[in-house]
């Protein structure tokens, strides 16, 4: 397999988490690319530009990383990643907002240097702090096994600690914060650490 990657997206260490956990990594060639260069070979296997992007190992172009997700659980060996029930996507689904709110500002101070500011911005800013502390609420109960809650809990609370410092968001979500910390030598959380 081969991964279209970038070292800071949210969505892409959620497929290169899962690819460590699933027990995947060493069978998939990862390459970073510039998602705003337009690089050829990259917008060969998809045209929306867009990391992650897995190229699987019989061709098929898989874009999204819930769907990416989806196949690595159906070729990988070890647990699933997508198992749990309704509780735990939901807590995975809160905790996938926070960081899309999060990339939105990212991209929204691309074309307006006040995007914080505005109504978008603010929602945005809105969302983090609530599903922080909604997520908060409901992640004791999601820790273990080691799957698409934790991570992408994991993968929230760091982005936002990455993009936005000024921020207290650890004291937003302490047992959150605990997870992570407890986490912190696991494989694919140590080596998919954003880095910008």
């Amino acid at each position: 397999m081969k991964l279209y990657a970038n070292p800071t997206s949210p969505f892409v260490r959620l497929v290169r988490m899962a690819l460590i956990e699933k027990g995947l990594n060493e069978a998939t060639e990862t390459t970073f690319v510039d998602a705003w260069a337009d690089d050829p070979a990259f917008l060969d296997a998809n045209p929306a530009g867009r990391v992650p992007t897995l190229v699987a190992d019989d061709g098929a172009r898989l874009t999204e990383a819930l769907l990416i997700l989806t196949h690595l659980d159906a070729v990988g060996t070890r647990p699933a990643l997508l198992a749990g029930g309704p509780a735990a996507l939901s807590a995975a689904g809160v905790a996938i907002g926070v960081f899309d709110a999060a990339v939105a500002v990212i991209i929204g101070r691309k074309s307006a240097p006040d995007f914080d500011a505005g109504l978008v911005g603010t929602k945005r800013f809105r969302t983090m702090r609530e599903g922080l502390r909604r997520l908060d609420s409901v992640f004791v109960s999601m820790q273990e096994p080691f799957g698409l809650p934790a991570i992408a809990a994991v993968t929230a609370l760091d982005y936002l600690v990455f993009r936005f410092p000024d921020h207290d968001w650890r004291g937003l979500c302490p047992n959150v914060a605990a997870f992570r910390d407890a986490q912190a030598d696991r494989p694919s959380v140590r080596d998919t650490v954003p880095r910008g």
